[in-house]
């Protein structure tokens, strides 16, 4: 994703939306600043001009040169729709692209029996994506529920099954690869994060420099990185799991992991790391200190099992 899109929550209304796609794709070309004057004087509608460029590129409506907008063939084709299926045009294509590159979490569809609606658990779009949320919303592919997640209308059920069904089939295996990457690329920025993050708490201190990352060589330890829990410590008691995420806080916590922390307790810990907001000075982890008792035990923690081991019972 585009980082200018990482900055940017909307790119307008839906009738500065409509706006702006029927001026930018009417012709081959068309100057970026003319393009600009004219989106820029109109009333009753907002449009984020130079959000709405970048997010039209990004979806393959327009290339950018230098000065001009050039419509694509498929935004050429979307212009031919403007009379009736645009807005489904462009939902499908913005689904199709956050589905694709994984900037919109498909595990966090969730189907309500109550409401007969389904609904996208708040952590399916991280913030980096509020673009994206908001444009939906917009295009009334979404609406937004009282708890903070976001309902699917009817309208497009079938819309997103069939993207859902289509960017399924494109999942190949380099693809699953260079997903499989990026998670492992956030999953030790964020545990260097921490371990710069133990060497501030205890710089005072020469045990600092025995703080140790051991993630890299022992994968089954339970935990990334052996600390210390005070300059009195006499040998290792910080036994820190580190778990990175983006938007509402959660992580995977396996079999193997949870042993651990029961056989270690209080000197076992949890350190959640919100890979968006590393770069931030005034950041910090969420510390969780013996999580098998403070999350497994309380009502603030929500564990759902994600698989089981099955095997047939012997005779």
């Amino acid at each position: 994703m585009q980082e200018e899109l990482r900055r940017i929550n909307t790119i307008g209304d839906s009738q500065g939306i409509l706006h702006f796609a029927s001026t930018i794709l009417k012709g081959d070309e068309i100057k970026r600043e003319s393009a600009r004057q004219i989106c820029s004087f109109v009333n009753d509608m907002r449009i984020n001009f130079s959000g709405a460029v970048t997010f039209f590129e990004y979806l393959g409506f327009i290339s950018v040169s230098e000065n001009s907008l050039i419509p694509t063939d498929e935004g050429k084709k979307l212009y031919s729709l403007l009379g009736g299926g645009f807005e489904e045009m462009l939902c499908m294509a913005c689904l199709n692209k956050i589905i694709a590159d994984t900037i919109l979490d498909t595990n966090a569809l969730r189907f309500d029996v109550l409401k007969e609606r389904y609904h996208i658990q708040k952590h399916g779009f991280p913030i980096a994506a509020a673009v994206f949320r908001n444009v939906l919303i917009q295009l009334h592919a979404l609406s937004e529920r009282q708890d903070g997640s976001l309902e699917l209308s009817e309208h497009y059920e079938s819309l997103f099954a069939k993207v859902r069904k289509s960017t399924k089939r494109k999942l190949s295996l380099e693809a699953l690869k260079k997903q499989m990457e990026q998670q492992e690329q956030q999953g030790e920025a964020a545990e260097e994060y921490v371990l710069k993050y133990e060497t501030t708490r205890l710089a005072s201190s020469p045990i600092v420099q025995k703080i140790k990352r051991i993630s890299d060589i022992d994968v089954s330890a339970g935990f990334d990185i052996v600390s210390f829990e005070g300059e009195a410590s006499s040998e290792y008691d910080r036994f820190i799991e580190v778990k990175s995420y983006t938007g509402q806080p959660h992580f995977y916590w396996s079999k193997n992991e949870i042993e651990v922390a029961t056989l270690y307790g209080d000197k076992y810990y949890l350190y959640l790391v919100n890979a968006d907001s590393l770069n931030q000075p005034d950041y910090s982890p969420t510390v969780i200190r013996n999580p098998a008792k403070s999350v497994i035990e309380s009502d603030g923690w929500l564990m759902q099992p994600t698989s089981y081991f099955v095997l047939p019972a012997g005779e």
